[in-house]
């Protein structure tokens, strides 16, 4: 007898069957996959912007304050990390000056905030000589333009309480109490009243520095400056000096005369008498000279 087939269940072959679990156990593994992606959404694009632009800055360079006392009147400017140091401050400013203060400040949030700040309205009620300026830029401290002797002195004492490890540079330095200035040991070794020609010979051994390729004398160099112009005032008559301004290698007249022109302006501010004193540059490519002093 034949077997009856309409009533038999159907058999797969061994590949078929194989196939079949393949295909089941793949739909799952899509399925489940499928599901885990729809509990954790990525993030949409916006979402991931507004998370960037939430992110603060990092912080690149540290907050600054420049203070110009001219006759009293004081001029500010500079940059510090928020609006709320902005406003602390120019308050600050107001109460130590009153209505002789004046300038802005910037703010950018890539500033690191202010060291200084805490301190500053202590600092404030001692600088209060007309001719000076004084500048913060993180823990360094440079004041400059005029200042006597024992304003410099009472200053930097007010600094080094305030502010303990800070760096004063510029007219800080070489004030009695600190360490005599390497750069100025022939000025210091003058004696009260010596002659132009004792201290023409003492300019000429004292190196002046300018910042590289510019004009602008380095704050190192402006204490070396202000004990200059007492040397001349000290040497007493009419006589007349001539400053060369300094050249590198490869450096041109134009910014010999000009930093010919910065030295006198320096001895100018310290009070030399502006007659007294002539300026010229080296011819080019005279090569790498110093800076000069003759009688004329």
């Amino acid at each position: 007898m034949k077997p009856d087939r309409s009533t038999a269940s159907p058999t797969l072959s061994s590949p078929s069957r194989t196939s079949l679990v393949a295909a089941v156990t793949l739909a799952s593994v899509i399925a489940f996959a499928g599901c885990s992606r729809d509990a954790t959404p990525a993030p949409s694009a916006q979402a991931a912007a507004d998370t960037a632009a939430a992110a603060p800055p990092s912080a690149q360079f540290a907050a600054r304050l420049n203070l110009v006392n001219n006759n009293g009147t004081v001029r500010y400017d500079g940059t510090v990390d928020s609006e709320n140091s902005r406003k602390a401050i120019e308050a600050m400013l107001r109460q130590a000056y009153g209505p002789g203060v004046s300038g802005s400040l910037a703010v950018d949030a890539a500033a690191r905030p202010a060291p200084w700040q805490a301190n500053l309205p202590q600092f404030l009620t001692a600088f209060t000589m007309p001719g000076a300026a004084i500048g913060f830029d993180g823990q360094r401290i440079e004041l400059s333009g005029f200042a006597s002797e024992p304003d410099r002195t009472a200053l930097r004492a007010r600094a080094e309480k305030l502010f303990p490890e800070y760096t004063l540079a510029g007219l800080f330095r070489g004030v009695a109490g600190t360490a005599p200035d390497a750069a100025a040991e022939a000025l210091a070794g003058l004696k009260a009243g010596a002659s132009a020609g004792d201290v023409v010979k003492a300019l000429n051994q004292t190196p002046i520095q300018f910042i590289d390729g510019s004009a602008q004398v380095s704050p190192d160099s402006l204490a070396v400056l202000s004990q200059a112009a007492q040397a001349i005032q000290g040497s007493g008559g009419e006589r007349r000096i001539e400053i060369t301004g300094p050249a590198g290698a490869g450096e041109d007249l134009a910014l010999s005369q000009q930093r010919a022109e910065a030295i006198k302006v320096q001895l100018i501010v310290n009070g030399v008498s502006p007659a007294s004193i002539e300026t010229k540059g080296h011819p080019a490519g005279s090569g790498d000279s110093g800076a000069s002093f003759r009688l004329l």
